[in-house]
């Protein structure tokens, strides 16, 4: 498991952090493993603070850089575990009919926040390997209540 020692891990690149993520969350496809991943380093880069983000940047292969920029110049403090959830099951391709056997609801109402949850933690584990035990704990204690949860037990 790579250490995050005080060099900068220039030896991973962007297609082998996404084989790693792709493997841990059997996605079928490239493009779906960067959905996963573009949508929750977007979500940490609303939360975390300035010297977090580039910590962690340097933990990143050079292109995943840019989903770590956020879109305000501090962290919202507004942003709990449903607006996280809400970015990351963007990237979820939730098309499909009604089921008529549950009353007509959308089942991808129910379906994706366990999979926007299941993305996150795929993505998380391979940023895990990448940061030192003590940098983790630091993350998990800036993810809105309930993320850090599912940061810490990817």
């Amino acid at each position: 498991m790579p250490q995050m020692g005080g060099q900068k891990e220039g030896a991973l690149d962007y297609g082998q952090f996404l084989s790693e993520v792709q493997a841990n969350g059997s996605f079928t496809s490239r493009e779906e493993t960067e959905g996963a991943v573009a949508s929750v380093l977007m979500a940490m880069a609303e939360v975390l603070p300035r010297e977090q983000l580039q910590a962690l940047a340097t933990r990143l292969p050079p292109e995943a850089m840019v989903f770590l920029r956020r879109s305000g110049s501090e962290p919202d403090p507004l942003f709990d575990s449903h607006l996280f959830l809400g970015w990351v099951v963007s990237s979820v391709d939730a098309t499909c009919g009604r089921d008529e056997t549950t009353g007509g609801l959308d089942m991808t109402a129910s379906y994706s926040g366990p999979e926007a949850i299941r993305r996150a933690q795929c993505v998380f584990s391979a940023l895990k390997k990448r940061i030192e035990p003590d940098h983790q704990q630091v993350l998990a204690d800036l993810l809105p209540e309930d993320v850090n949860g599912w940061f810490l037990n990817a």
